[in-house]
């Protein structure tokens, strides 16, 4: 490896870090080359859960930086294998993209429509009078098929009939697990509502909490260690989000980089208590200081 690059693995954020929708910020191009050249490798991390792999693989041949499926790893799949050996024979009501529930369905998983997830709340009776509460539910739950888990996932296809379930499922005390807790996925003419808001819709509504599977959670950066060959030490992420991306990384014990190109600011770390390794402009500064042996 070319000693001007100390570190080996450099796991990377996408929105907000490489680009911006369809612009791809200067100097990535120019970054993952010389990562590459120097005996290095890079891999994508993304908590975007409404799109595949292949979305992030024609959007990057788009931008004239072509990838390969290697490369990634995303919160659906740290969800899916979660949900794999959680529930193995447990059906799913998704509030997510149909490409989140095409994916899921391709792991073998049971994913309900919005029609049999209600016909599933209809068949089960409400619980009895307050001083009959423990009876009622002992009657329904003799009676009744059991309710499906709850997996909220980053839904640019969102319609009320969604929400009004997930709330019905979660005041019956379903399980409920979240792909990611972004609150805004950045876009060219700003931020965009992401996960995170309508996680804070159904507490408000039911004042419950998901169990998060992606960032800031370590496990993708502990999937990456182990593909890719790599020690926490000879490993760094990069992101543009404190309580996602860097939060993630610190969790995992490896060193990180705030890039201020996307939603985060210096001011945040104060804001979240989530304080980087380093901090910089942008991927391209990433670079200044990789070819001049900072890092």
């Amino acid at each position: 490896m070319n000693n001007k690059c100390k570190k080996k693995l450099f796991l990377l954020d996408m929105d907000g870090t490489i680009y911006l929708g369809e612009q791809l910020f200067e100097g990535t191009a120019e970054f993952l080359a010389y990562v590459r050249e120097s005996g290095g490798q890079y891999a994508f991390l993304s908590n975007n859960s409404s799109r595949g792999i292949e979305g992030y693989l024609a959007k990057m041949k788009r931008m004239g930086i072509p990838q390969e499926p290697f490369s990634f790893l995303t919160s659906v799949d740290s969800t899916i294998e979660y949900l794999k050996k959680t529930y193995p024979k447990t059906c799913f009501y998704v509030c997510g993209t149909e490409n989140l529930k095409g994916q899921l369905r391709s792991a073998g998983l049971t994913v309900l429509s919005d029609d049999e997830a209600e016909a599933l709340l209809a068949s089960h009776a409400p619980a009895g009078r307050p001083d009959d509460q423990s009876s009622g539910e002992e009657a329904g739950k003799a009676s009744a098929p059991v309710l499906p888990v709850l997996l909220l996932g980053f839904d640019t296809e969102l319609y009320y009939k969604k929400l009004e379930i997930c709330v019905k499922l979660l005041d019956k005390g379903v399980d409920y697990i979240a792909t990611h807790p972004d609150l805004t996925c950045p876009v060219e003419w700003g931020n965009m509502p992401d996960i995170g808001l309508v996680i804070h819709d159904l507490e408000v509504c039911t004042g419950r909490l998901p169990l998060i599977i992606g960032k800031p959670q370590p496990t993708m950066v502990y999937s990456a260690l182990k593909k890719y060959g790599a020690t926490p030490e000879e490993t760094v992420l990069i992101g543009d989000r404190l309580y996602t991306d860097i939060a993630c990384g610190n969790n995992a014990g490896i060193d990180t980089i705030l890039v201020l190109s996307g939603e985060g600011t210096e001011e945040d770390c104060a804001k979240y208590g989530v304080h980087p390794t380093y901090i910089y402009k942008d991927i391209a500064a990433v670079l200044e200081d990789i070819k001049a042996g900072k890092l």
